[in-house]
């Protein structure tokens, strides 16, 4: 007779919380591009979403066989983590899309003027960037790989059976990332370099990572010629309020739950070098930046008390699910 009593190391624990929010934030998000999509369809080849969707399903799996099989927690909850946030960023870049084709008129001069009023002078730190190049490669390299931070960070956190960080982590990041897109669609900007009307010569000694990439994307959403949104083919077309320096905060902050002392000062020290990339690397004025860690500290503080409610039918007292393979 076989034992359905689930194991130790995979009992529902109240101080690591549960998936239940995680889960429910992504309904949230599906249903808001569902009904952007219904007002305005798009087309979605299924060629870009092949990618993710395998991804998915092989994680699924794997949650599976170590639920099941090999009784593992903490690879379960890894599992589920990178399932969520692989499923937030393939719906969140379309809702983005479908945000921005229905924005409005440019906020940039509003923005800029924000900065301004700060006393932050975005094209001053430009200039003084250029002069010294050197800082240009790193900053480049920690902008570039925020995804990689957060598989880095869901792996270390899982491993150090820090969950309830885990999970705090994820849901802050999706929160955040439906905030930042749903205000993105109520003040759109062209960003920076756009807006200064600055090309490659004005910054000879730099190659940011996105300074004007967005741009042929954001004038076809806007003029209503753009049709077709595949993954593969897709920018970060959002300018106020920075997802990158949400996603650096929020990992920072996760970075910090590690119990290695070096491990927390190497996270830390990447989401900070993020943090000073963004204006540069992703066109963002200062505001951006400011907008997104603000967001990003309200998300944790959400996320640290909606992770330890129960909110799916049939979940109580159950381990939470994962994405079915």
């Amino acid at each position: 007779m076989v034992d359905a009593r689930p194991h130790p190391s995979l009992a529902p624990s109240g101080h690591d919380g549960h998936d239940d929010a995680g889960w429910m934030a992504l309904l949230v998000t599906l249903i808001v591009a569902l009904g952007f999509q219904f007002a305005d369809p798009f087309q979605i080849p299924l060629r870009g979403v092949a990618g993710p969707a395998l991804f998915i399903l092989i994680l699924g799996a794997a949650a599976a066989f170590y639920r099941q099989r090999r009784s593992d927690g903490n690879i379960v909850s890894m599992c589920v983590g990178l399932q969520q946030m692989t499923l937030f960023s393939a719906i969140g870049a379309i809702l983005s899309y479908m945000v921005a084709a229905r924005g409005g008129p440019y906020w940039d001069a509003r923005i800029a003027g924000w900065d301004q009023a700060l006393g932050l002078d975005w094209r001053a730190y430009l200039r003084w960037m250029d002069r010294h190049a050197f800082l240009g490669g790193p900053l480049k390299s920690a902008y570039a790989t925020i995804i990689p931070q957060m598989a880095l960070l869901i792996i270390v956190l899982g491993l150090a059976n820090r969950l309830a960080a885990l999970r705090t982590a994820i849901l802050a990041a999706m929160i955040a990332g439906l905030a930042v897109i749903l205000l993105s669609g109520a003040m759109p900007a062209v960003a920076a370099y756009a807006h200064f009307g600055l090309r490659p010569a004005d910054y000879p000694h730099l190659q940011p990572a996105a300074a004007l990439i967005h741009m042929n994307d954001l004038a076809a959403l806007r003029a209503g010629t753009l049709h077709v949104l595949s993954l593969d083919r897709m920018e970060g077309i959002i300018t106020f309020p920075s997802y990158h320096a949400a996603l650096a905060t929020v990992f920072g902050w996760g970075f910090l739950k590690a119990p290695q002392l070096w491990i927390r000062a190497t996270g830390t020290g990447l989401a900070l070098l993020t943090l000073a990339a963004t204006p540069i690397d992703g066109g963002h004025y200062f505001s951006d930046v400011l907008a997104g860690c603000a967001i990003a500290c309200a998300s944790l503080l959400i996320a640290r008390r909606a992770i330890h409610l129960r909110l799916l039918p049939g979940t109580r007292g159950k381990m939470p699910a994962s994405l079915p393979a």
